[in-house]
C-alpha cells in the first residue's frame, strides 16, 4: 500500500499505526536474534562432532592397548581395561551430546522460522491498520481496497504461525530428551573418573 497518504492523517488517528509498526520492528529484532542463535547452534554442534570425533580415536586407542596386552602372553592388563571402559562412557557421551546438539541446532531453526511467522503476522496487522486508518480518516482511496482481503491475511499469517509454534513445541520436548540422555551418560563419565563436560 503507497503511504505517502500517511502525511495527509491527522496525528491522533495514526495510534494503531505506530503500535503496528512497533510491534513489526520488534517481530523483525526477533528474527535477527532467532538468526544468530540458529548460528550458534550450529558452531556448537560442530564443536561437539570434534569432541566426538576425540573421543572415537581415544576409544580406539584404549582397546588396541588391552588388544596388546592380551597378545603379550601376560594376560589382561586391568589397567588398559579400566581405560576401555572410560573411553566407552566418553565416547556414548560424546553421541549423546551430538544428538543433543542435532536437537539444538533443529530447534534453533524452527524457532527462527516462528519468527520468521510472527513477523509475516506483524506485517499484515500494519497493512490492516494502515488500511483502517485510511477508511476512518475518510480517504475516498479506501474504498478501492478491500478489508476483508486484509483481515484474511492477518488469519492466515496468524494460522501459519500457531502451526510453526506447535513444531517449535515439537522441537524442544526431543531437545530437552536428548538433553536429559546426555546428562545423564555425561555424569557416568564423571561416575568412572573420566574427563566428562
Amino acid at each position: 500500500m503507497d503511504e505517502s497518504w500517511l502525511a495527509r492523517v491527522p496525528p491522533d488517528q495514526m495510534n494503531d499505526v505506530r503500535q503496528a509498526q512497533a510491534t513489526l520492528n520488534k517481530a523483525e529484532d526477533q528474527v535477527t536474534r532467532a538468526s544468530v542463535a540458529e548460528e550458534d547452534g550450529k558452531r556448537e554442534l560442530k564443536i561437539a562432532k570434534k569432541e566426538e570425533k576425540a573421543a572415537k580415536a581415544s576409544r580406539d586407542a584404549a582397546q588396541s592397548a588391552v588388544k596388546a596386552s592380551k597378545e603379550t602372553g601376560r594376560g589382561e592388563d586391568p589397567n588398559a581395561q579400566q581405560r576401555l571402559e572410560q573411553a566407552d562412557a566418553q565416547l556414548a557421551a560424546a553421541k549423546a551430546q551430538v544428538t543433543w546438539r542435532e536437537r539444538v541446532a533443529t530447534t534453533r531453526k524452527s524457532l527462527k522460522t516462528m519468527r520468521e511467522r510472527e513477523r509475516d503476522v506483524a506485517e499484515a496487522e500494519l497493512e490492516q491498520a494502515r488500511y483502517q486508518t485510511l477508511q476512518h480518516s475518510g480517504d475516498v482511496r479506501a474504498e478501492k481496497l478491500n478489508g476483508n482481503e486484509f483481515a484474511r491475511k492477518v488469519d492466515e499469517a496468524k494460522q501459519k504461525a500457531q502451526q510453526t509454534q506447535q513444531v517449535v513445541e515439537n522441537d524442544l520436548k526431543q531437545q530437552r530428551e536428548a538433553r536429559a540422555e546426555w546428562q545423564k551418560l555425561d555424569s557416568q563419565v564423571q561416575a568412572i573418573g573420566g574427563s566428562g563436560r
